[in-house]
């Protein structure tokens, strides 16, 4: 598997932060690196969540990881993309969150979602959504 984008929307300490792997496509190599506390964890959290629906490690629940910063019309979003035998996958993934209503005061609990979109070899776009 080889990361190429993560997108995370009030996850953790970020607010809406875009990271394109790509740019480091001419690399064999790079690193993360950053004060304790800066947040390099949280962005292998944020591809493990995608992913999995869970963190990175036993220290953080995924439930946990709504950023401070979100207000109740902020929805928390991580989007990962990445590429595996020559097919690249997005993985678009919200945990269950308290948002405000839509209509109207107060707030309204939110499922869980995640949807993945592929291209597969016959190039059919291909979308699966589990709510």
């Amino acid at each position: 598997m080889k990361p190429l984008k993560l997108r995370m929307k009030y996850f953790g300490p970020y607010i809406d932060e875009t990271m394109n792997f790509t740019e480091f496509d001419n690399t064999p190599l790079f690193l993360i690196s950053g004060k304790t506390g800066s947040g390099k964890t949280t962005i292998f959290d944020a591809m493990s969540f995608a992913l999995f629906d869970h963190t990175s490690g036993d220290e953080r629940d995924a439930k946990q990881m709504r950023s401070d910063f979100a207000t109740p019309n902020d929805a928390t979003e991580v989007t990962f993309v990445f590429e595996h035998n020559g097919i690249k996958y997005t993985v678009i993934r919200s945990p269950k969150m308290n948002l405000a209503k839509k209509r109207g005061n107060g707030t309204r609990d939110v499922e869980a979602s995640v949807k993945v979109k592929y291209i597969n070899k016959e190039q059919e776009n291909i979308e699966i959504t589990k709510k």
